[in-house]
């Protein structure tokens, strides 16, 4: 056997049950579409953020421990968080009502509230995913995978009335979020070795069976595989508003062109993020950043692209109307961000060149904020259609790039 054949035949992709875990992405990403979509003004875009950040962090933590562990992936453990997940999926809606408007989230009855409830799947779900890890293995790359103390301040809070409730939520991202940018992974096998060294003081016997730490490091292909798949599901979060949308609404010439643009929106967006990007970011190039630095760039792409297919379907059901204020704010200013991720992912990868930063800067940020904020008597397909031409821009631009490589 030659060595691209051993190549070929070593390739790991994801497993049924690592599939199976990612449906309940789709569930999640239908319901935090719902928040962004109640309220698109600053209190449910941080509502938002921060169910989403709950939501993609104990995604991430079992996705990392299926990466590392490969045919030794315990099942039980995914659907475990698989559960987790979805009951915390089941809950937004309860707790975006609670905190957007103040309403009853309809569970009191059964004696437990859906914020509650939310809460406490978190932080099942982080502890289930912090412990699936072998014993002796110190996560370098990704920290928060062994770590729940940013999950105390949601414990705390089922014992807390608004709004300190909340704000001890805020607590417990910051405190992931701090976590994450100030510890390294020296500082992981540093305290990991400590804490070995005091358990073999108390239990000598007990610690001489113990092999030593063993850092673990991600398979980069089968990580980007995942990632991507991630990506497609949001953008089929899209699909799936503008199908919802068009089936409710008078089927004419307008909406043929809205529709169409959405299409069009939504696969130039898969292209440039996974087949001229990498792990789901566009521009992002394989093995030039580290993986910590590639997995808070997927989140927050596909945060954006999570709250573009929720105003894309809110477009097409507008037909050849304009657009109402807050979602054309909020379908460009997602582009927009989703765009200045993109720029960050292409600086890091191929480092500063003046003219090509400029141009994704001017068509990916400038144009699509433009159009917001004097968009205002623009047809929801008309904001389509500019948006699919800035899109479509960068799509042939990196086309031409691949072909200059390949020549």
């Amino acid at each position: 056997m030659t060595t691209e054949d051993r190549t070929v035949t070593e390739e790991r992709h994801a497993s049924w049950a690592e599939l199976f875990f990612d449906l309940v992405v789709v569930a999640g990403v239908g319901t935090l579409a719902h928040v962004v979509h109640e309220d698109v003004g600053g209190r449910g875009l941080l509502l938002y953020a921060a169910l989403f950040l709950t939501f993609w962090l104990s995604w991430t933590t079992f996705m990392l421990y299926g990466n590392a562990s490969g045919a030794q992936t315990r099942t039980v453990r995914l659907l475990a968080g698989m559960f987790g997940l979805a009951v915390m999926a089941a809950a937004t809606p309860g707790v975006a009502e609670e905190v957007l408007h103040h309403g009853a989230d309809g569970a009191e009855g059964a004696g437990i509230t859906m914020t509650n409830a939310f809460a406490v799947a978190y932080v099942v779900t982080r502890v289930i995913g912090a412990g699936s890890w072998r014993r002796g293995a110190v996560v370098v790359d990704w920290p928060l995978a062994q770590q729940i103390t940013g999950a105390i301040p949601f414990l705390v809070s089922v014992w807390v009335d608004e709004p300190w409730k909340f704000v001890l939520w805020g607590l417990g991202i910051a405190i992931d979020l701090f976590l994450l940018v100030v510890v390294s992974g020296d500082d992981m096998m540093e305290g990991a070795q400590q804490r070995i060294d005091a358990m073999s003081r108390r239990d000598p016997e007990r610690m001489s069976r113990f092999d030593g730490l063993v850092p673990v490091r991600f398979e980069a292909e089968h990580l980007a595989e995942r990632l991507g798949l991630f990506v497609i599901i949001v953008l089929g979060e899209g699909v799936i508003q503008s199908v919802r949308a068009a089936s409710g609404a008078v089927w004419d010439g307008a909406l043929l062109g809205t529709g169409l643009a959405a299409f069009l929106l939504l696969a130039g967006m898969w292209g440039l993020s996974v087949v001229h990007g990498h792990a789901g970011v566009p521009h992002l190039r394989p093995g030039t950043v580290p993986q910590r630095l590639a997995l808070a760039l997927h989140a927050g792409t596909t945060a954006s692209l999570a709250a573009a297919a929720a105003a894309i379907g809110a477009a097409v059901g507008h037909g050849g109307e304009p657009l109402d204020e807050p979602q054309r704010w909020l379908l460009c200013g997602a582009v927009a961000v989703w765009f200045t991720l993109g720029l960050v992912a292409s600086l890091c990868s191929r480092g500063l060149h003046v003219v090509q930063p400029f141009f994704w800067l001017v068509t990916g940020v400038a144009v699509p904020l433009v159009i917001a904020a004097r968009g205002a008597d623009l047809r929801s397909s008309a904001v389509l259609w500019y948006l699919v031409a800035v899109v479509g821009a960068h799509l042939l631009v990196e086309r031409r790039r691949q072909r200059s490589a390949a020549g």
